[in-house]
């Protein structure tokens, strides 16, 4: 499946559902932004991989000032959308960028990312956590707010439950579990503790996982200082 072709097309309408499609929304997001370790005066350089709208960067924006942030996609179409959400913020620049198969270029205090890497095929996520390691300073902070794959496929089946229980619950339609249903089939998912381990193999130290709702998790990483 095209990513890329995936996400230009629902740009123009992916905001609209994300509380929805996230039925714990708050509380992941929340502990996302909690685990920058700055203060929220401070000027620091922050990258969001797989941005998308903008969703993520916003409420680090809003929480950090005085941060310049660069948001990163795939998608120029999702990139639009978040142009249209910072406008004139001087703080916010903007890049198109395959995040798995091209380099990850910078000098960054923390790389941030939402709902994103679990599009990268499991056997390609250890490298990509390899590029985000070298674009960090040194001591610099990873955090990923993301989806994870059952340990067995009973548990597998009890995280798809459960969202679609919380999706529902939250007010999706049948269309839009259709359309969810249909972006899922570009998910390359791989188990929450297959991720804590490629980190700390790349070489990322304090590896840990801070929240766990189902299938959402946010877990973090540092680069030694």
């Amino acid at each position: 499946m095209d990513i890329k072709a995936l996400f230009d097309s629902a740009a123009q309408d992916y905001d609209r559902t994300r509380r929805q499609y996230i039925p714990c929304f708050d509380d992941f997001y929340s502990t996302a932004l909690e685990l920058i370790p700055h203060n929220s005066q401070a000027h620091i350089k922050i990258l969001d991989i797989g941005a998308g709208t903008g969703l993520l960067s916003g409420l680090v924006a809003a929480a950090f000032p005085q941060a310049s942030i660069t948001l990163s996609d795939i998608s120029s179409q999702m990139l639009s959308k978040a142009q249209e959400r910072f406008g004139s913020n001087r703080n916010i620049d903007y890049l198109v960028l395959d995040f798995i198969n091209a380099p990850i270029v910078g000098n960054y205090d923390v790389v941030i990312s939402a709902l994103a890497l679990h599009h990268t095929p499991q056997d390609q996520l250890k490298r990509v956590f390899q590029k985000i390691f070298g674009a960090l300073q040194s001591g610099g902070y990873f955090i990923n707010a993301d989806q994870t794959l059952g340990t067995t496929p009973e548990n597998e089946e009890k995280y798809a439950q459960a969202w679609l229980n919380g999706a529902k619950a939250k007010g999706c339609t049948d269309r839009d579990i259709e359309v969810a249903i249909e972006r899922m089939k570009a998910d390359k998912t791989a188990t929450l503790q297959d991720q804590l381990n490629w980190l700390s193999e790349v070489g990322f130290v304090q590896v840990d996982c801070w929240y766990k709702n189902y299938r959402f998790a946010v877990y973090s990483g540092q680069r030694p200082a």
